[in-house]
């Protein structure tokens, strides 16, 4: 059964993460004791990041989900490799920058599910226009997004879908006077995107 974190793992993935195999020539192999040295493809699942307390929450919940403890690659890489993994977040719509996609379980699940979703798509690609005062996610897929936009719906949170941008990308974006539904819904975890909706709700900004 889906769980939040799972769902979680899946956006996070979809955003700021990869997914590749490819084959480990010559890799070391024990069967029932015996070393055996052969050709092996791998399953690799990676999530990039600068920001410490969303790296910190993806190798946590990987941990959780699929008792499974990524490795650090570089200061905002984490990667792990399981064949299981891979095809499980593949069966839930994970995918590059342009293939990512919504799977129909995640689409079908409970309302924090979606929300767990969402936030980690937001606190990956969303931004914040500091002059127009809306949240807006920009992206090279636009079936990926018109998923995105039904799963808000789902949740009560309108939004609008623009485009295509002369670089062939499209936007998601949540107007203004939404702000407060999104917060309540999704909003972020990323630090410094909360404070800055924060500062937009409270009015300690005033609009350009």
């Amino acid at each position: 059964m889906l769980s939040p974190k799972e769902a979680r793992i899946v956006a996070h993935v979809c955003s700021d993460g990869w997914m590749i195999t490819y084959v480990e020539k010559n890799s070391l192999q024990i069967v029932n004791g015996r070393k055996y040295h052969r050709d092996r493809k791998r399953y690799e699942v990676g999530y990039c990041n600068t920001n410490k307390k969303l790296l910190e929450e993806f190798s946590k919940d990987v941990l959780n989900v699929y008792k499974i403890r990524v490795r650090k690659r570089k200061s905002t890489d984490l990667v792990f490799k399981s064949k299981r993994v891979y095809s499980r977040i593949k069966e839930l719509g994970g995918g590059n920058t342009r293939s990512w996609s919504i799977g129909k379980e995640i689409l079908q699940s409970k309302k924090r599910a979606k929300s767990f979703w969402l936030i980690a798509f937001f606190d990956d690609e969303g931004t914040i226009d500091k002059k127009k005062f809306v949240v807006r996610v920009k992206s090279m897929n636009e079936i990926g997004l018109i998923q995105a936009r039904g799963l808000m719906d789902t949740i009560g949170i309108p939004s609008r879908i623009t485009g295509p941008n002369c670089d062939d990308s499209w936007y998601l974006t949540v107007s203004r006077r939404d702000l407060k539904k999104f917060k309540k819904e999704i909003g972020f975890n990323h630090p410094e995107k909360k404070l800055w909706l924060d500062k937009i709700l409270n009015n300690r900004i005033k609009l350009k």
